[in-house]
């Protein structure tokens, strides 16, 4: 629903929003969780958070259609949306039998990245999961 927008990005601030630039990262220097690797068009030395949340309404929200969905399932697709991709979020939505499932499969995914990828990054991935569990 499109009043939950505010609400879904304000947990996805939580959870993400830092800024990094790990060189195991294949997104490369992210800042406020958008990469600099899938977000070439970005002037990040000038993005602002009040622009990272134009960049998520527009690339995120709207493409996956979160308006449309019921709350929880928006937040859980926008901010997944952002981790996973919004190609494989919405695949992973199609194909769960529900929340628990859904959530199940991008856990799934995060255990099957490559060795270092895991090594650094599993326990922040996993965390990420717990948050948004949280927050719903």
């Amino acid at each position: 629903m499109r009043e939950n927008f505010d609400k879904s990005i304000n947990v996805l601030f939580r959870i993400e929003g830092y800024e990094s630039n790990n060189p195991v990262d294949k997104g490369g220097y992210t800042k406020y969780g958008l990469a600099s690797r899938y977000h070439t068009d970005i002037d990040f030395e000038k993005l602002t958070r009040e622009k990272a949340v134009e960049i998520y309404r527009e690339r995120y929200w709207k493409l996956l259609k979160c308006d449309e969905l019921e709350y929880p399932i928006d937040m859980v697709l926008f901010v997944q949306g952002v981790h996973l991709g919004v190609g494989r979020a919405r695949q992973y939505m199609e194909e769960s039998s529900g929340l628990t499932d859904f959530f199940m499969k991008s856990l799934k995914h995060y255990c099957t990245r490559d060795e270092e990828q895991r090594r650094v990054f599993l326990y922040g991935w996993c965390n990420r999961l717990l948050k948004l569990w949280e927050a719903i």
